[in-house]
């Protein structure tokens, strides 16, 4: 059984010897993406230096296509074990629109839900969404926004829902697996949940009318050491006992960390998703008919965001024929398109897969007449990297 905590200050759970092994920032990155999870060790200098993966397959059985937690979990204990290095810190990264309903004894109240699963929209007509200008979340199908998963839930299951004791995003849920503490953390609240609302930096009317609010454990930031490794996890894996494990964040939102002082600047995270931010001083018009949206940053500033399933269509196109470079090209014009809707200004930072594609980036920076700037690696690891580096420079 995990012990369950409420957070404290993170200089409470560092000592001496914890600190000293921070200062050396080799960080173990626990990165849970739609279409692979992966534990991957970074250095000093954010470079990839060991990784180990699996497909995060999702199960048909039960309730509702759901995560495999149980094998997931399994695979992060293994890959830790593995580790060739002694990690200074653990960092979870997640994909969003996927929460746990945690019980008082730390047990799942109900699968974790695939957010693809068309089982929501069955609940559509009686979900009284926010309004867009409140929480600059757009109405997408399936469980996209994650208070249409907790409607569909609570209604369909109401002895089941009526036993969860905290609604934990998806990074915080690993962190409290690791720790046993409860936390939340903006990027993924504010991650088209319907649960958040950015400008008042607080749950929305419908969190609380609902009485979900009173389920969200308190925000911490994204680079706060909640906590030290459980005894039994440092047992079964090797760590040592005095390993931090971070609030963790938002995948897209870890890839946008190293430009957060850049604007203005537009970012490409590319991966399943291609995901197009833009970082200005000023807040464009967003159309949420055309998935956009307001993401939440790590610092807490709105950024302006569009969307499309770029890496899927793309591998769907390979299998009609479709030559990789015609392909990539495709994407490309896609992605400038959704670089246009949210006003992106000055260079483009492209993170993720497509980076590696000459055509893509050239596709970029032709229609956008302006600079591109790929990062090789995963901006995703980087990026959640890079919030070690914060957290040694606020011990």
């Amino acid at each position: 059984m995990i012990v369950l905590s409420q957070c404290r200050c993170a200089k409470s759970f560092i000592c001496p010897k914890s600190a000293n092994v921070m200062s050396a920032r080799l960080t173990a990155v626990i990165d849970i993406g739609k279409t692979n999870a992966k534990v991957v060790l970074i250095d000093a200098d954010n470079a990839e230096v060991w990784e180990r993966r699996r497909p995060n397959t999702v199960s048909k059985k039960g309730l509702y296509p759901h995560f495999q937690t149980e094998a997931l979990w399994s695979f992060v204990l293994n890959a830790l074990e593995a580790l060739p290095q002694t990690p200074s810190c653990l960092v979870p990264v997640t994909h969003g629109a996927c929460c746990a309903l945690v019980k008082d004894d730390g047990s799942l109240a109900l699968p974790v839900l695939d957010y693809e699963h068309p089982g929501p929209d069955s609940a559509a007509s009686s979900y009284d969404a926010p309004a867009f200008d409140e929480t600059g979340s757009p109405q997408l199908p399936g469980g996209l926004n994650i208070a249409r998963q907790l409607h569909w839930q609570q209604a369909t299951w109401p002895d089941a829902f009526k036993e969860t004791a905290h609604i934990l995003m998806w990074p915080q849920w690993w962190a409290f697996h690791l720790t046993g503490v409860l936390a939340s953390e903006v990027t993924s609240l504010g991650c088209h949940t319907d649960l958040w609302n950015p400008a008042k930096a607080a749950p929305s009317t419908l969190a609380v009318k609902r009485g979900w609010a009173n389920l969200i454990p308190p925000v911490k930031p994204a680079h706060e050491a909640l906590g030290t490794v459980r005894p039994e996890i440092a047992k079964r894996t090797g760590l040592p006992a005095t390993t931090p494990v971070l609030t963790g964040i938002h995948d897209s939102n870890a890839s946008l960390l190293p430009y957060l002082d850049r604007a203005p600047c537009g970012v490409l995270s590319t991966g399943t998703w291609i995901i197009a931010m833009a970082l200005s001083d000023s807040l464009p018009p967003l159309d949420p008919d055309k998935d956009m949206l307001l993401n939440v940053a790590a610092d807490g500033r709105p950024v302006p965001t569009a969307r499309f399933m770029g890496g899927r269509e793309r591998d769907e196109q390979l299998e009609r024929g479709v030559s990789v470079d015609e392909a990539d090209r495709l994407t490309a014009e896609r992605a400038v398109a959704r670089l246009n809707d949210v006003g992106a200004r000055g260079p483009t930072y492209v993170e993720g897969p497509f980076a590696q594609s000459a055509v893509f980036l050239e596709t970029v920076e032709c229609l956008t007449q302006r600079p591109v700037h790929a990062r090789s690696g995963s901006g995703t690891t980087a990026g959640a990297a890079l919030l070690a580096k914060t957290a040694i420079a606020s011990i």
